[in-house]
Formats: C-alpha cells, sequence, structure tokens
C-alpha cells in the first residue's frame, strides 16, 4: 500500500522521483526539496605529477548548465563547487561542511553528494537553498589511461539531477 501511494504521489508531482532515490546519507533531516533541474556538462581533470612521479588525474572543477521546469530554470555549476542562476542568485559550498558522497550504482559514473551551501542574501531562485543534492548521474569519472604530462586538462562529459533543498522551517 505504502509504494502505490508513494508512486500516486510520484506520478501526480507531489514528491518528485529522485528525492525518493537519494540515499540515506545524502538526504538532510527536515530538508525539503525546492526544485530539482538538470545538468549536462564536464567534469574537468588535470594531469599531476608530485616530486618526480608518474602523472595522475585530478578532479579541478564541473562546469554545467542546468535547466529544468520547462525551461524557466537555467544554472551555471562550476568550481567551488558553485551554482549561479540567471538571476543572478548564488550560492556556493560551505567549507565549514564536509560533502558527503555515496557511489553512484554504476563505478563508472561520478559519485552522488549532498553539499551543504552558504545561503544567498539576495533575493532570486537561490535565496532559500541550503544544500545540493547531485543524484542520478551518467560519465564524468577521470580517463582511464593515465596521462602522458603534467598540467593537461581534459573534460569528460557527465549528465546528472540536482535537487536543491532548503533547510527545515
Amino acid at each position: 500500500m505504502r509504494r502505490w501511494i508513494l508512486a500516486a504521489c510520484v506520478l501526480l508531482g507531489a514528491v518528485p522521483a529522485v528525492a525518493a532515490e537519494a540515499p540515506p546519507a545524502l538526504q538532510p533531516p527536515g530538508a525539503r526539496l525546492l526544485f530539482t533541474a538538470e545538468a549536462s556538462g564536464v567534469q574537468i581533470y588535470k594531469s599531476v605529477a608530485e616530486a618526480g612521479g608518474a602523472p595522475h588525474w585530478v578532479l579541478q572543477a564541473p562546469l554545467a548548465r542546468l535547466t529544468g521546469d520547462g525551461g524557466r530554470i537555467a544554472i551555471f555549476h562550476y568550481a567551488g563547487p558553485s551554482w549561479e542562476a540567471a538571476d543572478g542568485s548564488k550560492v556556493g559550498h560551505d567549507p565549514a561542511v564536509p560533502v558527503i558522497s555515496a557511489p553512484a550504482p554504476d563505478p563508472a559514473d561520478i559519485p552522488w553528494l549532498l553539499v551543504a551551501v552558504t545561503d544567498d542574501p539576495a533575493p532570486g531562485l537561490l535565496a532559500q537553498v541550503a544544500y545540493v543534492q547531485r543524484l542520478a548521474t551518467h560519465g564524468g569519472t577521470a580517463p582511464a589511461a593515465p596521462p602522458v604530462r603534467p598540467d593537461t586538462l581534459v573534460g569528460v562529459p557527465y549528465t546528472a539531477t540536482y535537487a536543491f533543498l532548503a533547510r527545515a522551517p
């Protein structure tokens, strides 16, 4: 019975499907979902070599465009991590709170995340956002082949669903 009620709520739009998919570790207590957006972009990796060692890939930053609500939501995602809406509102990782990670169901995909963000005092789409979840990822992992030389940059395509959450009232 409970599954039927949840399925009905999802179909009616009362509970977005991605909120139900997030592992418990990525669900902040009492937070409420504001909206979701679909991301398409790249994870940028840089080849680094320490003290004469072989170069390896290190994540530098994401670079993605998020859209949702029939095109009415447009958000840019970049280093920080940060999210900036077309209306100028912006949130970024709160450095006082560690990012929580959970493995994606497919190891070929980047992990799912919960990022606590600093509130944006300016009005706009992101003004109430306290947390951002990265879910339903596809792609984005570092190249399998090691880099040939240091300082090479590569962008690895990825997609994900981002859920923007407010603190509990």
